[in-house]
């Protein structure tokens, strides 16, 4: 499998993929051969035993093709359990600091910025951190696109991630509500939000999030992680009516 993408872009991206230290590309490699072989059996996993991965990113804007990702947060949930144990939690070392109105919404400083880790080696550990997990996020397009950008422009890949939206998964198991935002379910569910705009601890409110959603889900009659996409898609096509309890 080429780890990197065909089209216009194709020499390019092959060239920052040749770039790379050696041991990286072995790593990704490796990344991507697991996604590759075990995708389809991870999404075969009983919900009650499966480790679900929940994503948040900070950026240093809202244009997904000009901004960058400054902070990647993610929390495991693996048996129905939030695992305070199995998070990720880092900074990419940025070239220079976003400017100050963008630090008053993530509060990540400059001076943070620019001792961040290094970009590549921090994708790296992510990838490797998801492993063959269900990766969700809240509003996961968002997510998706700057991850899968900044795999592209910094590792010359197209990782096969699926990511899977909580605020589609969240009104189609809870219907006949109003709420459309982060803050909208996390008052709804009874979660506190007191640290929002921080990557990690917004993953973590979004997977305690997803932890009722789970228990919503079996309590439907739901079985296994290969119809979480299902849930998604059905609120997306049919309306969350689909999914009354």
């Amino acid at each position: 499998m080429r780890p990197w993408w065909p089209g216009r872009a194709y020499r390019l991206r092959r060239r920052t993929w040749q770039a790379l230290p050696r041991g990286c590309r072995e790593r990704l490699r490796r990344v991507l051969a697991g996604l590759a072989r075990r995708r389809r059996a991870a999404l075969r996993v009983p919900l009650s035993l499966a480790r679900l991965v929940v994503l948040d990113l900070e950026t240093t804007g809202l244009r997904t093709e000009h901004d960058r990702v400054i902070a990647i947060g993610a929390v495991a949930v693996r048996a129905r359990s939030l695992r305070h144990d199995d998070c990720f939690d880092r900074v990419l070392r940025q070239a220079r600091s976003s400017p100050a109105a963008n630090i008053l919404i993530h509060r990540i400083g400059g001076q943070a910025q620019l001792a961040g880790g290094d970009p590549v080696e921090t994708l790296v550990d992510f990838l490797e951190y998801l492993g063959d997990s269900v990766l969700l996020a809240f509003r996961a397009e968002f997510d998706a696109a700057f991850l899968l950008r900044e795999c592209a422009l910094l590792l010359g890949i197209a990782p096969p991630l699926q990511l899977i939206d909580l605020a589609a998964i969240l009104p189609a198991l809870f219907p006949g509500t109003q709420n459309v935002t982060f803050e909208d379910w996390t008052g709804f569910l009874g979660l506190g939000g007191a640290n929002r705009h921080h990557a990690v601890a917004d993953a973590y409110l979004a997977a305690e999030m997803l932890l009722m959603a789970l228990d919503r889900a079996i309590g439907l009659g739901l079985h296994t992680t290969a119809e979480i996409p299902g849930i998604e898609r059905a609120h997306q096509w049919l309306g969350s009516s689909h999914f009354r309890a």
